[in-house]
């Protein structure tokens, strides 16, 4: 998958659970005048993608537009068409935090689905009453496929989102019967740590939720729902090695690319490439060229030398583990892997 961000600029950033944003850092310090991608940069992208296979496979699984907010770029319609060019598989991240259908916003987002994207949201509690349940219910008119992204800083929290969907899918009758099921199953599991093991670590509580599927396919919607645990920012603007829910984990986070291949990769508005989900808050040396402004030939050989960068990382992360110094930092950036 691709992961492109087109937009710097949102309107929950420093708010409620944003205050430990992992995208904040590294795209607020660019300036006003560089917030939102330009259809023109987005034709470029499109364009040397379609000329590096190891892109363009990646963009045939998916591309999915974020940020910061994308429905705030303007241009956010001609952007998608021009990545549609691509792939039929183009998707927009969204906070829907929205204050009506009134809304130039919302309007950008029913245009896309018009179009034949996809529209995936991140839950947020406290705009959930205000904004998000009523912009959810009209989402689930225009599409039946969505992805939701819970982020959770403790199992409390978790198990509070999880009783916001289900009650909410319960309200809709029969039709959604898979997805109320998958939700209330994961409800029952999250109640039940919180209940007997609110101070567990991330392999119980992994453990304890087993096999539980990541989808649900309904009568009138197939249900994606993504689990992902909320990490701090320690002192040097990096994102700290344990999560909020799992502090005494100090390797929980996982960079897929350790594995052997790259799954996820991730381009800025300013063209540059990281593996991953990483937009600079892991500060991973592993850079992969700037879609931009380097020619195919320029970011396949840098695709050589981060290869070889990343290698030493992970080479460094085996050391760390095998001398009881999991989590410790290495100056390659790659976080580490422990499976």
């Amino acid at each position: 998958m691709l992961s492109i961000f087109v937009e710097t600029s949102c309107n929950r950033y420093n708010r409620d659970e944003c205050l430990n944003c992992h995208v904040y850092e590294p795209l607020g310090t660019l300036p006003r005048s560089q917030w939102h991608l330009l259809p023109e940069h987005a034709q470029v992208m499109a364009d040397k993608i379609r000329r590096i296979e190891v892109l363009h496979t990646l963009a045939r699984q998916e591309i999915n537009l974020t940020g910061g907010e994308p429905s705030q770029n303007p241009h956010i319609v001609p952007i998608f068409q021009i990545f549609r060019t691509l792939t039929p598989k183009v998707c927009l991240h969204t906070n829907l935090d929205i204050n009506s259908q009134e809304s130039q916003r919302w309007k950008r987002l029913v245009e896309i689905l018009n179009l034949g994207g996809r529209v995936d949201i991140t839950l947020y509690p406290t705009a959930w009453e205000r904004t998000q349940k009523s912009l959810l219910s009209r989402l689930l008119e225009l599409e039946n496929r969505i992805l939701v992204n819970v982020v959770f800083e403790t199992l409390p929290d978790l198990k509070h989102q999880l009783s916001l969907l289900t009650r909410f899918f319960q309200g809709r009758g029969a039709s959604y019967r898979e997805v109320t099921d998958l939700l209330q199953d994961y409800y029952g599991k999250v109640s039940d740590l919180v209940d007997t093991q609110p101070q567990c670590n991330e392999s119980t509580y992994t453990r304890h939720m087993g096999d539980t599927g990541a989808f649900a396919e309904s009568a009138d919607l197939t249900l994606g729902i993504n689990l992902l645990p909320a990490f701090q920012m320690d002192a040097q603007g990096r994102r700290a090695m344990t999560s909020l829910p799992f502090p005494n984990d100090n390797y929980l986070i996982e960079c897929p690319a350790a594995r052997g291949s790259i799954d996820i990769m991730t381009i800025r508005e300013t063209g540059e490439m990281t593996p991953c989900c990483d937009v600079g808050n892991l500060q991973c040396r592993a850079k992969f060229g700037n879609l931009l402004h380097d020619s195919p030939d320029q970011i396949l050989e840098q695709f050589e030398r981060s290869s070889r960068k990343m290698a030493s990382g992970i080479l460094k992360n085996q050391e760390n583990l095998k001398n009881a110094r999991a989590g410790e930092w290495v100056e390659e950036g790659i976080p580490p892997y422990c499976g």
